[in-house]
């Protein structure tokens, strides 16, 4: 995904990378900078998406890709359709023209009531998650 460097935020916590600020075709959001050197504000920077933790609830929306946190530290909410879906319940998220893959809890895990096991390829779902990681990469 390629993205724009819009703030830095310093690292709070000891080991962890700090947070910037990002503007792509899918909206504004902070993430956790996982690259060796900080990038410069304004700076557009290659990523790939990650994001850490399982998604216990998720729903089958409509509406365009969406990637989007107000402030640092703030969940960041996530629409896209659903590319791929395997037997260990990864999915690959199609929002915009990048994937971003997550892996879904059990549907036992799951708080929705009536969850389905997993979303079907094609559905556009929206998940929220506490924070998601970026890794910069060369192409």
């Amino acid at each position: 995904m390629r993205i724009e460097i819009l703030d830095l935020s310093p690292a709070m916590e000891t080991g962890k990378g700090p947070l910037v600020a990002f503007r792509s075709l899918s909206g504004q959001a902070w993430a956790r900078w996982r690259g060796s050197e900080l990038p410069q504000v304004g700076a557009l920077v290659d990523v790939e998406v990650d994001v850490p933790d399982e998604i216990a609830r998720w729903a089958i929306v409509d509406g365009p890709a969406t990637m989007a946190s107000d402030t640092p530290r703030s969940p960041v909410r996530i629409r896209g359709v659903v590319a791929t879906v395997d037997e260990d319940a990864v999915v690959a998220i199609r929002v915009g023209a990048d994937i971003i893959l997550v892996e879904l809890a059990r549907p036992i895990d799951s708080f929705q009531p009536g969850q389905v096991d997993k979303p079907r390829v094609g559905n556009a779902i929206e998940f929220t998650t506490p924070e998601i990681d970026i890794y910069p990469y060369s192409v």
